[in-house]
């Protein structure tokens, strides 16, 4: 009778266990859906590095004698590009740029006030950057 008791608790335990990381599961994939905001966040960051992978830096290579030199001047400012600008980009996913709106007020991006600004860091080759996102899309400021 006891061995039965342990065998019961043993298994009470287990589905306790089962049910508490299946709810963590559930909770997680509910409250882990971005927002738009983050959405648009990251096209932007597609469109930043497409821009800068396959255009700029590219054609950068061409037309200046020491690249690397270059895009050491633009270090701490960064090279700052709009969306009107982007969009003429031919290589750049047009989709991208149309989807560029505020799901909630369904307005598109200001396309003159949203735009990458990729820093250049070393050692200055087609994928050593970081970039900074900045969205005029009507979404409330954090404070």
């Amino acid at each position: 009778m006891k061995e039965k008791l342990k065998e019961n608790k043993k298994i009470a335990i287990i589905i306790a266990v089962a049910l508490v990381i299946l709810i963590a599961i559930i909770c997680a994939l509910l409250f882990s859906k971005k927002s738009n905001e983050e959405i648009l966040k990251v096209n932007m960051e597609k469109i930043g590095k497409t821009f800068y992978e396959d255009y700029y830096y590219p054609s950068q290579e061409k037309s200046q004698e020491d690249v690397k030199a270059f895009l050491e001047k633009f270090q701490q400012n960064g090279i700052k590009i709009n969306l009107t600008n982007l969009a003429k980009v031919s290589k750049i996913d047009q989709s991208l740029i149309n989807d560029m709106v505020n799901a909630k007020t369904k307005k598109k991006c200001d396309f003159d006030k949203t735009y990458v600004t990729i820093y250049p860091k070393k050692p200055f080759k087609k994928d050593s950057y970081k970039m900074k996102v900045d969205l005029d899309c009507g979404f409330e400021k954090k404070k």
